[in-house]
């Protein structure tokens, strides 16, 4: 089996694209990315829209050569409606565009259905579906909520088996926070785990007891299951203390001799992380490298300028509480 993360926030965008190459068939599952609107409070930079063109490139060349098609759900950052036509002649599962799914991802879904309908690209409801292979199968999950609340809608997991070994792609399942989530892990047993993490960055607008689940199930992931490779990236990493958030699960797996790895770590390919912007962004903006290897070396920034001045912080109960210990303890350190 070989697998390779083609894209992710790790690499510099919002994304889970990975290709599997397994008996014979090549299987791309979740053929998008993006960027977000704003990221660590500050927009794309320069560095950021072209490692987006950059990887999307990659993405569309491996999608045109691939032979089996999974979208998990309709969000941008994991499907591209304007490639339709790619995926004439290939075997196409998408998450169901009518049952379990919220108003804004059944909108796209029926655009997307009609590209799909002008392009001539018939396709199959994904949920539930066991896809033989030459040696293996792909088993894709039943809905599966994305995170805690219900407003998002579902999404599918997928787990890709050759003979003994299998990998599994979470998709958006928030941590995973929820237990229909963990128990198709645990069925799966996967050896290469690819999870998306919690949303930690939003702080309590995911929910703290959320946070909690999202790192117990994975500890009894790692505790059951044992797979060699825990990959966290995507929700997770858009958190500057993502590793802090972690640690439990980084000792828990060197006890048991296993690694818990962001995708930048676990299947580099051609692409390097992205490395330090440039531009007016540059002193203020954590670098998607940096967040993977937990590289933590910055140029003077927002709170350097502030010395002796004032710094204004709006809605700090949104922050990590590592960032606000971060914030005040300075302060604590003049009481002292």
């Amino acid at each position: 089996m070989r697998v390779e993360i083609l894209a992710s926030e790790s690499l510099g965008v919002r994304s889970m694209a990975v290709e599997v190459e397994v008996c014979g068939p090549r299987i791309l599952i979740d053929p998008g990315a993006a960027l977000g609107p704003r990221r660590y409070g500050l927009p794309p930079d320069e560095v950021e829209l072209a490692r987006l063109s950059k990887l999307r490139e990659v993405i569309r060349k491996r999608l045109k050569e691939t032979e089996i098609v999974i979208i998990t759900h309709y969000h941008f950052d994991h499907y591209t409606p304007e490639w339709a036509e790619d995926l004439q002649g290939k075997r196409v599962f998408l998450k169901d565009p009518v049952r379990n799914i919220n108003r804004n991802q059944a909108g796209r879904a029926a655009e997307f259905l009609k590209r799909l309908m002008r392009a001539g690209v018939s396709w199959e409801v994904a949920e539930g579906r066991r896809v033989p292979l030459s040696g293996g199968e792909i088993v894709i999950s039943g809905p599966l909520w994305h995170g805690p609340a219900a407003r998002f809608g579902c999404v599918v997991s997928v787990a890709v088996r050759e003979g003994d070994t299998v990998f599994l792609h979470t998709s958006d399942v928030s941590g995973p926070v929820r237990e229909e989530s963990v128990e198709f892990i645990l069925a799966q047993r996967p050896d290469i785990l690819f999870v998306d993490g919690p949303s930690t960055y939003l702080g309590p607008r995911f929910g703290l007891s959320a946070v909690e689940a999202a790192r117990s199930n994975l500890l009894r992931i790692l505790h059951e299951v044992r797979p060699a490779k825990l990959v966290l990236d995507h929700h997770l990493l858009r958190d500057l203390s993502w590793r802090r958030w972690a640690e439990p699960l980084f000792e828990l797996a060197e006890k048991q001799g296993l690694a818990v790895l962001s995708g930048a770590e676990s299947f580099p390919g051609n692409l390097k992380p992205c490395l330090r912007p440039k531009g007016k962004n540059a002193n203020s903006k954590m670098i998607p490298g940096a967040v993977a290897f937990g590289d933590k070396r910055f140029e003077p920034g927002l709170l350097a300028l502030a010395h002796r001045g004032f710094l204004y912080v709006d809605e700090v109960n949104l922050l990590s509480d590592y960032l606000v210990d971060t914030l005040l303890q300075p302060f604590d350190e003049v009481k002292g």
